[in-house]
């Protein structure tokens, strides 16, 4: 399965989680933290001697959680402050539903607090909505200086560049596939409570709606718990004023989870069911099988959201992708280039094999030609030119066309033309042309005349033909039903230019036809 890495940098831990799986199933294959101290506090060495160390900066911190999770050059995606992103909700004109990408920088501009040249943004379509009403975009965006510090921070300490910058809560959408409640429908939000402040989302199923990042954190309580109380009613009534929904539950995750009567206490602040975040859909991350689950939580949205088709949002866009990309390939240069020969040595050998099999293909048609051309135009040759001309010649002169002169049609009409049919009455019952072995062909005619006068008329009339040799009627018998006379004519059918040149009229040969008057 793959594996991907995520990496949490939170006000006082770093966090790593690293995940395997793909589509909805994930499994927690180990998570590291590392706790970060404000810039301005020592450590005092062991036994309370005098020598203090300073505290470990932020990037030795990255570098201390993350050392061992990053060494397999696994996708690796970082966290992005959430009180430094702008989240914004747009609602585009049916008719650029196809073209979101182009006219999102222009509803943007206005709504952002800087110049939108210097501003990085992704956004992502809600899910489900009807072609012929507004399209719901969800845009987050945050100055680009920003995320590149973020990004310059995170390569310095685990010597990459990350694949994904996941900013605020929505790292919470990418692990929300994977839970049990956000597998139907319904709109539902997850608190994210840390130490100095909490990121809270709200999602349809699975898909982000809204997000938003509070000032209160677990820091201060149970004096604060009031501020952080009106706060996230302030932000549900903002959701519920710009979308028309309202969540019919709230998660809560993070360091908040571990709040004894947390949950119970905000359900009677906010008048809404409130409960700690059911993680059982990822294994190995449920709070019965590891302490301190919730604290992981982002993290492992973080590296779910480096899989296909996420769907929280990246802050890898516009011109920070550009630098993504070409940090990617300086790092695959080896694997690329030993890709590029691989592909090249076969292309080679493929266009050689191709090539050898076109040759042999060549020279056995040549024989075949060659062989032919002896049989039928009786000289062998592979010149195409030269076999034209020998088609035009003919099979030569010495040779007898196969097709006779005249054929059983022509005895046919021969017959029409020379019998006086309109002195007698007079019937062809049968007509038989058949090949003889010496050549030419036998012709035998079975008819009936009404006398025999007629009958030798007949006779007399076809010897004229100049086709029929030997031509003579060796039987005549009387008919059993009347005083007509039948007969039998028998002649050798060829004509005397057989042998010579091809036949002009080309008519079909036949071996037998019966016939009637």
């Amino acid at each position: 399965m793959a594996r991907y890495v995520g990496i949490d940098i939170g006000a006082t831990q770093v966090k790593v989680a690293v995940v395997r799986g793909s589509g909805r199933k994930w499994a927690l294959e180990t998570c590291f933290a590392f706790d970060r101290l404000p810039a301005d506090v020592a450590v005092v060495s062991a036994l309370g001697a005098a020598v203090t160390t300073a505290a470990p900066t932020l990037e030795e911190a990255i570098r201390e959680a993350a050392k061992s999770a990053t060494e397999g050059g696994d996708p690796v995606a970082i966290s992005f402050d959430g009180a430094r992103t702008y989240v914004r909700g747009l609602e585009l004109p049916a008719a650029v539903r196809r073209r979101v990408g182009e006219v999102i920088p222009f509803e943007l501009e206005a709504l952002l607090p800087f110049d939108l040249d210097d501003a990085v943004f992704d956004h992502r379509v809600r899910a489900g909505a009807p072609l012929e009403k507004p399209v719901p975009v969800l845009v987050a965006a945050a100055r680009v200086e920003d995320v590149r510090e973020r990004i310059e921070l995170a390569a310095r300490a685990i010597g990459r560049e990350p694949d994904h910058v996941g900013p605020g809560a929505f790292p919470f959408a990418d692990l929300a596939l994977a839970l049990a409640p956000f597998k139907q429908g319904g709109v539902r939000a997850i608190l994210d409570l840390g130490a100095d402040q909490a990121e809270l989302l709200f999602l349809e199923g699975a898909e982000p709606l809204f997000a938003r990042t509070l000032s209160r954190g677990v820091v201060g309580m149970p004096a604060t718990a009031g501020h952080l109380a009106r706060e996230i009613r302030q932000t549900i009534a903002a959701f519920r004023t710009t979308s028309g929904l309202h969540p019919e539950e709230l998660y809560v995750t993070g360091g908040g989870a571990y709040v004894v009567d947390l949950p119970r206490w905000l359900s009677g602040e906010l008048q809404l069911p409130v409960e700690v975040l059911p993680l059982g859909g990822v294994e190995g991350l449920a709070p019965e099988k590891r302490d301190g689950a919730h604290r992981y939580a982002r993290a492992v949205g973080l590296a779910i959201g480096c899989a296909p088709r996420a769907r929280g949002l990246d802050l890898r866009r516009g011109p920070l992708a550009y630098e993504r990309g070409y940090g990617f390939l300086r790092e695959k240069v080896p694997l690329l280039l030993g890709l590029g020969a691989t592909i090249l040595v076969a292309f080679f050998f493929a266009t050689w094999a191709r090539a050898r099999n076109v040759a042999a293909d060549r020279k056995a048609l040549e024989v075949v030609l060659a062989d032919s051309t002896k049989d039928v135009l009786g000289e062998a040759t592979t010149d195409l030119d030269r076999v034209a001309e020998l088609l035009q010649k003919g099979p030569g002169s010495a040779d007898d066309d196969p097709l006779p002169r005249a054929d059983a049609m022509d005895v046919l009409v021969e017959i029409s033309e020379l019998i006086p049919t309109v002195k007698m009455k007079h019937d062809i019952e049968k007509l038989e042309v058949v090949r003889q072995s010496g050549g030419g062909f036998k012709v035998t005619i079975q008819g009936i005349a009404p006398t025999v006068a007629d009958v030798n008329t007949i006779e007399a009339v076809l010897k004229t033909y100049r086709c029929f040799n030997n031509a003579s009627i060796p039987r005549k018998t009387k008919a059993i039903s009347s005083d007509a006379q039948k007969y039998t004519f028998e002649a050798e059918l060829r004509c005397p230019e057989e042998g010579g040149g091809p036949k002009k009229t080309a008519a079909p040969a036949s071996s037998a036809s019966t016939g009637g008057k």
